[in-house]
């Protein structure tokens, strides 16, 4: 064996006992790795550091694992140090006072969430891997339960992982060549020496196997998808859509328990509810060349149900032809005659391959001149909404639309007569849930009482809710009240007074319905940022004036998705809104028009300023759960390894039976074992005919096999209870045969 290679003992430790360590960092990199665009930049540089060094204190060390853990967790800390600028707050002036210990530990110790919490889950679930994959079972089940998660993400999210599959499947062959190696070594110890003669003879062909899999699935083309996966199968099957929680079809959406967690933001189509938090994910969209700074319309929706949002049922849908000679798109119900618009060409680069349920533009489409993508016949324009979607999601890599935008003529819009007859029916955007509180109604009759348009009340509407509530992408839900049914506005405008463009645009839509305004619900995406622009105005000097227009090409990202609102008015259409604060929705105006004039708000209406919420300390939550979850792989780790704690598990197990009815029963044990192994028993065969025969096969093992039937028969055939000697004399040879096979 030491002529396996120069250090053998080194080298037989090294491939036998600690590679499958190394492969088990490869899975937990390759799980992690497919969310590279969803962490923060910083975060991965922390994880992929701590696994690099758990990866070779694991190669170096076979044992001490407490030696092993400590350095693990101080690269963790280390990291953190390196990437995160931390604050050093000064040492508490007295460690005996409990208030100065607690306001140093939080002071400190919240600086490193989440980051050390992530490190050290990475940490622990190599460890975790490495126990579990000690075996061929496990091994395999590691390797199928990862390629099982990947296919649950890909389900869920837009990611391409076939490399990483690719990568998962390698680590598994090369974890069961591993412990193929050392089976071989206990089984075989005469075949094993031959072998370790001669290591390239094995190595060189289990390289070359693994080397062409790893190649094959990394430089394999994409092809076309033949068979959805189930759940998207089953999902559509049902009518429904497909949710998805970041990067394809809605706005920042919450967790999908609906709870308080966190996710990131992005487009959805899922809107049955609403609300939660998120956090800003940077990475781009798309990028759009237009001439005319917009926002960047996908959908709207008309059914609030308390809730969230809904479409209304069976849209009408027209086929959307495609190229420059083709009809421009009708609105349903037409622009009146005389109602000025503007004309905006954009041209859309799609920079992640999702699957997008609809086409955004500007305002209402009224041609799409150009598009590429994997289902060109499937696009379809929805008049009454404004929608360019397709029956099924398809894959779009560029497009070139044209849309008629309004222009926004203020003194127009205020000179309609409110008790006009509408030329749509209006009913479905003015409904709203039956059990809507009465307080919601009355604050928007109290907000817009004092104006006599339609188009002032919508603007006052539009300026209390910016004026009044702070803009926040993690509201304090701690605030809303404990009932199943509350209702989101409600609970949005008197409790939680917070939010983000959900919350201020379905406000918005409800308070316009519940004073008659028929209005929709929008969500697309805001109008990104133009990078040239950026760089003129830094560097350009006082001389360089913008364009009035805002024509350039803008980068949108993820964090670009937002929701607004559109109020109908007669003749002109659907006019965008802005509820949200700080947003500023980019509409076209009349030549020489004056300023834009935001109504004054009533003199009564004070703006609700929430109550100031003490941030709360978790520093002891994060140190309990990381102290937690470092006794519990304490414990696991002292079961698996103390003999006294098997023992006293064993015996608690067995309680009531004899030691010869334990010798017994463990004989049964053992032949299930080595059935699996497949050492057959015959039926005509007694214990020891057969343990006979197999101590022929295994030469090497016959001493164990003629033990082992000898204290059985000793237990079965010797009357009396026996003694706790005999039992322990059984398993000990059991373990034997049990580890050489």
């Amino acid at each position: 064996m030491t002529k396996f290679l120069p250090s053998g003992r080194f080298w037989r430790r090294l491939v036998l006992e600690r590679l499958h360590r190394l492969l088990a960092v490869v899975v937990v990199f390759e799980l992690i790795q497919c969310f590279a665009d969803y962490w923060w930049e910083e975060t991965y540089s922390i994880v992929y550091g701590v696994l690099a060094v758990t990866a070779v204190t694991e190669l170096l060390f076979t044992r001490l694992l407490w030696v092993r853990l400590i350095l693990q967790f101080a690269a963790a800390a280390a990291m953190i140090l390196r990437k995160i600028p931390i604050e050093w707050g000064g040492w508490p002036e007295s460690w005996r006072a409990w208030d100065q210990v607690n306001d140093f530990m939080a002071f400190h110790l919240t600086q490193f969430h989440p980051f050390f919490e992530l490190a050290a889950g990475a940490i622990l679930t190599v460890h975790a891997l490495a126990w579990l994959g000690s075996r061929r079972f496990g091994a395999i089940a590691i390797i199928v339960c990862s390629i099982m998660i990947m296919t649950v993400v890909d389900s869920f999210f837009p990611l391409e992982l076939w490399r990483n599959i690719a990568w998962i499947v390698t680590a598994g062959l090369a974890w069961l060549v591993v412990l193929h190696l050392r089976q071989l070594q206990v089984r075989h110890p005469d075949s094993w020496e031959a072998i370790a003669e001669r290591p390239l003879d094995i190595a060189f062909p289990a390289v070359i196997i693994i080397t062409i899999v790893l190649v094959s699935g990394i430089i394999m083309p994409r092809a076309p998808i033949i068979l959805e996966d189930p759940y998207t199968i089953w999902t559509e099957a049902q009518g429904r859509e497909v949710p998805v929680f970041s990067g394809e079809g809605g706005v920042q959406r919450t967790s999908a328990s609906g709870g308080s967690g966190s996710s990131l933001s992005g487009y959805s189509r899922d809107d049955r509810k609403i609300g939660g938090g998120f956090q800003f994910d940077y990475s781009p969209v798309m990028t759009v060349t237009t001439s005319q700074r917009s926002y960047w319309r996908g959908e709207s929706k008309a059914v609030y149900t308390g809730k969230g949002w809904e479409d209304l049922k069976n849209p009408a849908l027209v086929a959307a032809p495609i190229g420059q000679e083709a009809a421009s798109y009708e609105l349903d119900p037409p622009r009146a005659e005389g109602v000025e618009t503007i004309e905006v060409v954009q041209t859309v680069q799609v920079e992640r391959r999702d699957k997008l349920p609809v086409l955004f533009a500007a305002g209402p489409a009224s041609a799409v001149t150009e598009l590429k993508s994997d289902n060109n016949a499937g696009l379809r324009w929805n008049p009454e909404e404004w929608e360019l979607r397709w029956g099924k999601s398809a894959r779009v890599q560029t497009y070139s639309v044209v849309s008629e935008v309004t222009v926004l003529d203020e003194e127009a819009l205020r000179g309609l007569d409110p008790s006009a007859p509408s030329s749509i029916d209006v009913t479905p955007y003015l409904q709203l849930p039956d059990n809507l509180p009465q307080r919601v109604r009355d604050l928007a009759a109290e907000q817009t009482g004092e104006f006599a348009s339609d188009y002032d009340r919508a603007k006052a509407l539009e300026q209390y809710l910016k004026t009044t509530y702070p803009y926040t992408n993690t509201p304090d839900l701690s605030r809303q009240s404990d009932r199943a049914n509350g209702d989101f506005v409600d609970e949005f405008l008197f409790e939680i007074q917070e939010g983000y463009c959900d919350y201020f645009s379905t406000s918005f839509v409800v308070l316009a319905r519940s004073i008659g305004l028929p209005a929709r619900w929008v969500k697309g995406y805001a109008t990104g940022y133009d990078q040239a622009a950026l760089e003129r105005a830094r560097y350009g000097g006082p001389d360089v004036e913008p364009d009035p227009l805002g024509a350039g090409t803008y980068t949108v990202r993820n964090a670009d998705a937002h929701s607004w609102a559109e109020v109908y008015f007669e003749g002109y259409g659907w006019i965008p809104f802005e509820p949200t604060s700080g947003f500023s929705v980019p509409q076209p105006r009349p030549a020489n028009a004056p300023e834009p004039v935001e109504p004054a708000a009533p003199v009564d209406a004070t703006p609700v300023e929430p109550e100031a919420v003490p941030a709360k300390s978790n520093w002891l939550a994060i140190t309990t759960s990381v102290v937690g979850a470092l006794l519990l792989a304490a414990a696991v780790a002292f079961f698996v390894k103390s003999r006294r704690a098997r023992n006293v598990w064993s015996r608690l197990r067995h309680r009531g039976t004899t030691p010869n009815q334990r010798v017994v029963r463990e004989m049964e044990r053992l032949l299930s074992f080595l059935h699996r192994q497949g050492l057959r028993r015959e039926s005509h065969e007694t214990i020891r005919e057969t343990f006979d025969r197999w101590s022929r096969k295994f030469s090497s093992l016959s001493g164990e096999f003629e033990g082992a039937v000898k204290l059985f028969e000793q237990a079965r055939y010797g009357g009396g209870q026996g003694d706790g000697r005999l039992l322990t004399a059984f398993n000990e040879v059991s373990e034997k045969i049990r580890k050489a096979l």
